[in-house]
C-alpha cells in the first residue's frame, strides 16, 4: 500500500483493517483437552479457559470484566461451542 492510498483511507477504516489483521495473527486454534476446558469454562469469570486454551488477550479481557456477568455468559457460550466438538483419539479439540 502505498503512502498516498494510506492517506486517502479513513482513520476508522485503518483502525479496522489493523483489528483485523492482528486477530488473524491472534487467533490461532490451539489443541486442548475437551475435558479440561470444559471445566475450567465454569471458572470463566477469571479467564481460566481462555488462558489454558493460549488465547492470552482474550483472559486478559475476561479477567478485566471479571467483576461483571459478561465473562460468566461468555464462559457458558464458550462451554455450549466445545460441547458438540468431537474429541481426537487423545481427547483433544481445537479452540
Amino acid at each position: 500500500m502505498t503512502t498516498a492510498n494510506c492517506k486517502e483511507k479513513r482513520l476508522w477504516v485503518r483502525s479496522i483493517e489493523k483489528y483485523y489483521e492482528l486477530k488473524e495473527k491472534l487467533d490461532v486454534p490451539h489443541l486442548v483437552n475437551r475435558k479440561k476446558y470444559l471445566w475450567l469454562c465454569a471458572l470463566a469469570t477469571v479467564g481460566a479457559n481462555q488462558f489454558y486454551a493460549g488465547h492470552y488477550l482474550k483472559g486478559l479481557f475476561y479477567l478485566a470484566l471479571s467483576w461483571t456477568g459478561i465473562p460468566a455468559a461468555l464462559g457458558f457460550i464458550d462451554w455450549m461451542a466445545a460441547v458438540p466438538k468431537e474429541a481426537d483419539e487423545k481427547g483433544n479439540i481445537l479452540i
